[in-house]
């Protein structure tokens, strides 16, 4: 499946969108969703690519949501409510998504989206804008960094790295 959604993906031009649909067919298959979706993680990165998520939770004919979802949108509703200013009302970021995660931004902000670390350091690309300070999103902890033309190099203290997603603010 992983071979066949990289070639879908990536060699028939520009997707303007994905569905999966149809695991209800196969309860009892690995279909490894956690893999392929990462939750929150995909919806950041979603953001990051200028792209709208849309979680496919539906009701029963009950009305009521199925158990397995309810944690899903427990998750996702407690990690919003702590960061989604990063999310809402932001566009895809000033740099391209990377290996290491994706930028949003809005106003004078740039929100870096640290989804996999690397190493404790982290070189973001120029992207033209003279920074004025860096960071941690939660705590307003100020980070060391270094703007040159190759772009902007920032030293991560081990502390704050967050295995779902290490925020940086960059305002510009």
């Amino acid at each position: 499946m992983d071979g066949q959604l990289t070639e879908l993906l990536t060699s028939y031009g520009e997707i303007g969108g994905i569905w999966f649909d149809g695991h209800w067919d196969k309860k009892d298959a690995d279909w490894r969703l956690g893999k392929t979706y990462n939750l929150i993680q995909y919806l950041v990165k979603a953001a990051g690519y200028n792209s709208n998520f849309l979680l496919n939770v539906g009701p029963m004919p009950d009305g009521k949501i199925q158990p397995e979802f309810v944690n899903t949108l427990k998750e996702i509703g407690k990690w919003m409510e702590k960061n989604g200013e990063t999310i809402y009302g932001t566009r895809g970021g000033p740099v391209s998504p990377r290996t290491w995660g994706v930028t949003t931004h809005k106003a004078n902000k740039v929100f870096v989206h640290i989804l996999n670390a690397e190493d404790l350091n982290l070189l973001i690309p120029d992207f033209g804008k003279k920074v004025k300070n860096i960071t941690q999103f939660n705590t307003g902890v100020k980070l060391k960094f270094k703007q040159d033309a190759f772009g902007i190099a920032v030293s991560l203290p081990k502390e704050i790295i967050d295995e779902t997603d290490t925020i940086l603010v960059i305002e510009i």
